[in-house]
């Protein structure tokens, strides 16, 4: 039996020897998935990314080469971030919001209500709401925005008017989101 299995291996190879003398055969096999689970009110989500890739290359002498890799990859938040109730939730926590820890140094992102996951026919009028009923927030705000130059001057690089602001967050990690109403 032994003797069966290394005649037929070299069988194989030899076989596949004479068939690839000057070819190259390349596979690539590819498989990703994303999963994404955001949460409105913690603010907290999970989005983990797995990409797996399979190299195959068999070459001249018969012998096949291959290299497999796999990345995972888990971010917490990044969808939460982008959600109609992560901004209703920020609007009543940026009226007392300290901005003065917010410098050129600090990771400042602006998120567009217009880019918002969710059902916008339903949840804008919500928000609206939100804003009408916080109006004295909002006042607030802009005059605490006005006084910080790296938040300033990150809205106007991007085009933006401090009055568009709507809410102000702060993440764990002390990055900054901006949502701006640009629904016009």
């Amino acid at each position: 039996m032994k003797k069966t299995i290394i005649a037929t291996a070299v069988t194989a190879l030899l076989a596949s020897t004479a068939i690839a003398q000057d070819a190259t055969v390349g596979v690539d096999a590819g498989a990703g998935a994303s999963a994404d689970t955001p949460s409105l009110d913690a603010g907290a989500s999970t989005d983990t990314n797995v990409d797996a890739g399979v190299d195959t290359n068999t070459g001249a002498s018969g012998k096949a080469n291959a290299n497999a890799g796999a990345h995972a990859n888990a971010n917490a938040g990044d969808v939460a971030d982008n959600t109609y109730g992560s901004v209703m939730a920020s609007i009543k926590s940026s009226a007392n919001l300290d901005l003065s820890s917010i410098t050129d140094e600090s990771q400042i992102s602006i998120v567009l209500l217009s880019s918002l996951q969710g059902d916008a026919a339903t949840e804008s009028a919500s928000l609206d709401a939100e804003l009408s009923a916080n109006t004295d927030a909002q006042a607030g705000l802009h005059s605490r925005l006005e006084g910080n130059s790296a938040i300033s001057a990150k809205l106007e690089a991007e085009g933006h008017a401090i009055e568009d602001v709507v809410s102000v967050k702060t993440k764990a990690d002390g990055s900054v989101i901006i949502y701006v109403d640009d629904r016009g």
